[in-house]
């Protein structure tokens, strides 16, 4: 999952901000980046507090809330990166057609 989320911060982003002349279309994606990568970080701290005696029930309740969060934000960042950035594919493919005149 980071990979991703790092690609696109690193080369996608700046490259759609050039574009755009800033970074209203990006901002709100990079937050969302930020919380996905917090989630990973809070999911992987409770994994290392379980230990070898294995999770308890508070543990896997906490687990169970990390994992339907970041579900949740995931689904949304797509959606979202979706209704986005395939517009934009729309857009420019709308202003590349040329109009044929009927004379």
């Amino acid at each position: 999952m980071q990979p991703h989320e790092d690609a696109e911060e690193a080369i996608l982003y700046p490259a759609l901000d050039r574009l755009l002349g800033g970074n209203q279309a990006t901002g709100t994606m990079s937050r969302a980046h930020a919380e996905i990568s917090h989630q990973i970080r809070r999911f992987g701290q409770i994994l290392d507090d379980v230990g070898s005696e294995g999770p308890d029930d508070e543990d896997i309740a906490e687990l169970r809330r990390v994992l339907y969060g970041l579900h949740a934000i995931l689904r949304l960042h797509t959606a979202q990166e979706e209704e986005s950035y395939l517009s934009l594919s729309e857009d420019s493919d709308e202003q590349s057609v040329v109009p044929v005149s009927s004379a």
